[in-house]
C-alpha cells in the first residue's frame, strides 16, 4: 500500500527543500555550517514530523547532516521515553477470582 503525500508529512518536497536553503543561506542554523550543495544539508522538522509538524516552510530549518542526526536520536529518545510513561503498571487481580 503505498502512502498519500496528505498523510506522508516526512516528505519535503524537494523544490521546498531548496527554499528552505536558500532562506537560510545554505547555512546550519545550529552550528552555522556552510554546506558545499553535495548533499551535505537536510531540510529539518522544527516540529517533528511524529508530532504533527508540516512540510512547509514555516516548519523546516536548514540543518547539517551531523546535527540533523543528533536532533533525531533526541527525537527518538523522547519518544521512548514517553512510551514508556505511558505504560500500565500490572493490575492486582481481585479477590474473588482466586
Amino acid at each position: 500500500m503505498a502512502w498519500s503525500r496528505k498523510s506522508n508529512t516526512r516528505h519535503v518536497p524537494y523544490s521546498v527543500q531548496r527554499a528552505v536553503f536558500r532562506r537560510d543561506d545554505h547555512t546550519c542554523t545550529r552550528c552555522g555550517y556552510v554546506g558545499t550543495g553535495r548533499g551535505d544539508l537536510h531540510a529539518g522538522h522544527v516540529v517533528a514530523a511524529a508530532a504533527g509538524g508540516s512540510a512547509d516552510l514555516a516548519n523546516l530549518v536548514t540543518l547539517c547532516v551531523p546535527c540533523h542526526d543528533e536532533e533525531t536520536r533526541g527525537q527518538v529518545a523522547a519518544a521512548v521515553r514517553a512510551r514508556a510513561a505511558r505504560r500500565r503498571l500490572p493490575v492486582e487481580r481481585h479477590p474473588g477470582y482466586l
